[in-house]
């Protein structure tokens, strides 16, 4: 570990218990519902926001200042390519369709931008720079970082590998350029695409938790 991040690194129960709390609040808002839901994310908003002050961080060292936005664009090209590889099978195999089929196209694509900065945000800037603080820039905080990321999307049987692959490459070029607007919009590029790839029998509209449970029972 290097002597700047040594020397930023709030003490070790600490960064656990940061953690712990916002990964179970973040479980209990996708395993509940109604008003009970609401309840749960505002807890893990509040426990979210609150760890990030906890550490009294630069923006550059959370990855939403300027340092690093150009090397970390790499994540967009490879994005795209995969993203076309992708559109071209699922068009050969009749499985390609539009984003929930109803919404508006390029709403819902702003729309999700919006949600896939701030899933970057909670898987790099809070997440991993935990796991690299207790663990050091290794191989084992980048996948266990990545398994988080996959086991919040239980059980959507699509999501849960293809978040497992995205988290490693996500947080590989974090690690790396430490900037997450780039990876935000690689991010939506790779949502959307697994979005009108795959069928909606199999993805449900991306839900996951108790959202995938209870629209499978009505489908």
């Amino acid at each position: 570990m290097d002597v700047a991040l040594e020397n930023s690194k709030p003490r070790n129960w600490a960064l656990i218990a940061q953690l712990g709390v916002v990964f179970v609040l973040i479980e209990g808002a996708l395993w509940t519902r109604g008003v009970t839901q609401n309840y749960w994310f505002l807890a893990a908003l509040t426990a979210l926001i609150v760890s990030v002050l906890f550490t009294n961080p630069r923006a550059n060292e959370l990855g939403v200042g300027f340092r690093g936005m150009v090397g970390a664009s790499i994540a967009i090209p490879i994005a795209l390519a995969f993203s076309a590889m992708t559109i071209w099978v699922a068009w050969e195999v009749g499985t390609l369709r539009l984003v929930n089929g109803t919404i508006s196209v390029p709403w819902h694509s702003l729309f999700y931008a919006i949600w896939a900065l701030e899933q970057e945000f909670i898987l790099n800037a809070f997440f991993y720079r935990r796991f690299e603080w207790l663990m050091g820039r290794t191989t084992g905080s980048l996948v266990v970082t990545a398994l988080l990321f996959s086991l919040v999307h239980l059980p959507n049987p699509v999501l849960v590998p293809a978040t497992f692959v995205g988290g490693l490459f996500f947080v590989a070029i974090f690690r790396r350029f430490r900037n997450i607007y780039p990876l935000a919009i690689a991010h939506a590029i790779l949502g959307l695409t697994v979005g009108m790839a795959f069928p909606d029998h199999l993805i449900r509209h991306m839900r996951v938790g108790i959202g995938f449970i209870y629209f499978h029972m009505r489908g």
